[in-house]
C-alpha cells in the first residue's frame, strides 16, 4: 500500500512539474498589452481558466491528498509495529521461562586462543600505530623548528637592511644640513 502511494506521489509530482513548466507566464501578456494590440488588459480578469490551469489545480489536490495518505499510513504503521514488538517481547519472556539456560562458559582451548592471540595482534597493531604517530610528530616538530629558524633569519635580515637604510638616510640628512649651513 505504502509503495503504491509513494509511486503515485512521484508520478503526480512529475506531472505537476511538467504542467507548470509548459504554461505561459502572465508577465508575457502584460508586455503585450502595452501597444501590441492585445485584447487582455494588464490587471483585468483572465476569464475562465484554460486546460493547463485546471490540470494544475487537479494535480495539486491529488498531490496533497497522496501526501496526507502516506502520512496517515506511516503513523498507523508505527503504532502497529510497536504493538507487534510488545507481543514479541511477551512471547520471548514466556519461552525463556520454559527453556533451560544455555551454558555461558567458554571452553578452555578457545579461551586460551582468545586471551593470547587476539590481544597480541591488537597490541602489535597499536604499537605500530603509536610508532608511526611518534615519527609523524617528530617530523612535524623538526619542520616547525626549521620554519621558525628560517623566519627568524629572514626577520633579522630585514631588520639589518632597515637599519642600514636608516643610517644612510641619517648620513644624507646630516650632509644636507651641513651643506645648508
Amino acid at each position: 500500500m505504502q509503495l503504491f502511494l509513494m509511486i503515485s506521489l512521484l508520478i503526480v509530482a512529475l506531472l505537476l512539474v511538467g504542467v507548470i513548466l509548459i504554461q505561459q507566464g502572465k508577465g508575457a501578456e502584460m508586455g503585450a498589452s502595452f501597444g501590441s494590440g492585445a485584447s487582455n488588459t494588464v490587471f483585468g480578469a483572465p476569464g475562465a481558466g484554460n486546460f493547463l490551469t485546471k490540470s494544475t489545480t487537479i494535480l495539486a489536490i491529488i498531490f496533497f491528498a497522496l501526501a496526507l495518505a502516506i502520512g496517515y499510513v506511516n503513523s498507523n504503521k508505527s503504532i502497529e509495529e510497536s504493538s507487534l514488538l510488545d507481543d514479541a517481547a511477551q512471547t520471548s519472556e514466556t519461552t525463556q521461562e520454559g527453556a533451560q539456560a544455555a551454558p555461558t562458559e567458554i571452553p578452555s582451548e578457545a579461551s586460551e586462543t582468545i586471551s593470547t592471540e587476539i590481544p597480541t595482534e591488537v597490541e602489535q597493531q597499536a604499537e605500530a600505530i603509536a610508532e608511526s604517530i611518534d615519527q609523524a610528530a617528530e617530523q612535524a616538530k623538526d619542520a616547525t623548528v626549521d620554519a621558525v629558524e628560517q623566519a627568524a633569519d629572514a626577520t633579522q635580515d630585514v631588520i639589518n637592511d632597515a637599519a642600514a637604510t636608516v643610517e644612510e638616510k641619517v648620513e644624507e640628512i646630516k650632509d644636507a644640513t651641513d651643506d645648508n649651513q
